[in-house]
């Protein structure tokens, strides 16, 4: 069932946990905003960045932040002048000139009841980006936008709900509604008595999940939607019954036809349950395609999350998450040719944070490699844009060796595949 490529020393195999690199990140998201973040440093402190990137043509720039509480700031980026109101609850930054690309400002929390920074309002020359109104408005209804007379139902993709929209930690265990698209596949056993955990997911649409299609063959055919078993919700494989979790038998599986074995091309595969409810819990991804060029990922860093082994070997039951780059071809290809050449092509890509580029290990496959990105609201939306398909092990190892990028599908490409197949209407994903 598992996918081999012999090449010299190594092998390339179905991957199945995610090992974490760094010291744990907790990042907190005011509304959701790409345009700025804060990223803990200390139990009281922490670093914020205003994202102006985002507005390239954007040559006066005069950000202000109120917090619920006072704040002080003890170093910021140069050239640039802040002024303080309301007793150190509201600060107004003002860059002198060209704004740079990204602004940084040191804050420490004064009130340690609580030691997230909570912000109540954001402006950008005097437009709200964000407040109490804007806030309520990142719940679950709100992400459903089917009208009256629409034939279909339409839900707003790769959003999540407050709290975890706008505070999550990277690089440990994940809180349930933290990845609400991650499921895990689970395999039949004993006629139906037990079940064994198999693979990862992403729901795409409120019918389909998205997985790696050597995770549903077996002897070249695809398993019997009979033996499998769809988890929503689910943040420890322990805790299948715990609230929030859905539980869904599979009615299809659809291999894409371009499949197979020994390559890693078209490594994708569509799930076919009921009907997901969605919740706080369990939300849909979005889509990124479709698109042949990833030559503008290069160089992102992305978020990846899975069930499996952790560092030491050790099975773990909780989902993790962690943070990883996608890497040019050349890169991957010149650290070991003999092994990358034939697995990357127009349809896959490699990613990897260096020193130790191991990232997933076995059996994460099928889970997303996902991407944020700033929409027209000035909220992130999360899109799936890799699924997790091979990684390099030394002949005899089952473990992914920590030195080697590891291979993705592109579902960019597939774009129109998975559309056809998941039962989506053929909206672009960017409407929201």
């Amino acid at each position: 069932m598992e996918v081999v490529y012999f090449v010299l020393s190594f092998f390339a195999i179905s991957v199945n946990s995610i090992a974490i690199r760094g010291p744990m990140l907790t990042r907190y998201n005011p509304c959701s905003l790409g345009v700025l973040y804060f990223d803990k440093l200390t139990n009281t402190s922490w670093q914020g960045t205003i994202n102006y990137r985002l507005y390239p043509n954007i040559t006066d720039a005069n950000i202000e932040i109120t917090f619920d509480k006072p704040i002080r700031i003890f170093r910021a980026s140069n050239n640039s002048t802040i002024y303080t109101r309301n007793n150190r609850h509201s600060f107004l930054f003002k860059p002198r000139g060209v704004p740079p690309r990204h602004y940084f400002f040191y804050i420490a929390v004064i009130d340690e009841v609580s030691n997230v920074p909570n912000v109540v309002s954001v402006k950008l020359n005097n437009y709200t980006l964000c407040n109490p109104a804007v806030k309520n408005e990142l719940n679950i209804q709100s992400y459903n936008v089917t009208q009256p007379d629409d034939k279909s139902y339409h839900h707003v993709c790769g959003r999540r709900a407050l709290h975890n929209a706008e505070l999550s930690s990277m690089r440990t265990d994940a809180k349930a509604g933290d990845w609400p698209w991650h499921v895990v596949v689970l395999m039949r056993e004993n006629i139906l008595i037990t079940t064994r955990y198999q693979c990862g997911g992403n729901i795409i649409s409120r019918t389909a999940v998205l997985t790696a299609a050597h995770c549903v063959i077996n002897n070249s055919l695809p398993l019997p939607s009979s033996l499998i078993i769809i988890g929503a919700g689910v943040e420890n494989l322990k805790l299948l019954n715990q609230s929030g979790v859905q539980l869904h038998n599979a009615v299809n599986v659809i291999v894409n036809p371009g499949y197979k074995s020994e390559v890693a091309t078209a490594d994708l595969a569509i799930i076919r349950v009921n009907a997901f409810r969605y919740t706080d819990y369990v939300q849909p991804i979005c889509l990124w395609g479709p698109s042949y060029d990833k030559s503008d990922l290069y160089g992102r860093i992305a978020v990846v999350v899975g069930f499996g082994t952790t560092e030491e070997n050790q099975l773990s039951d909780t989902l993790r998450s962690t943070d990883t780059m996608v890497q040019n071809d050349t890169t991957c290809i010149s650290s070991q040719p003999q092994f990358y050449t034939s697995l990357l092509n127009e349809f896959t890509f490699c990613a990897g944070l260096d020193p130790n580029p191991g990232t997933i290990s076995r059996g994460d496959s099928g889970g997303g490699l996902t991407v944020a990105i700033v929409q027209p609201d000035h909220k992130v939306s999360w899109f799936l844009r890799g699924v997790i398909s091979s990684c390099a092990a030394f002949i005899g190892e089952t473990r992914c060796n920590p030195n080697f990028y590891s291979i993705y599908n592109d579902v960019g490409p597939h774009y129109g595949w998975i559309y056809h197949n998941a039962g989506l209407n053929y909206f672009s994903n960017i409407v929201y």
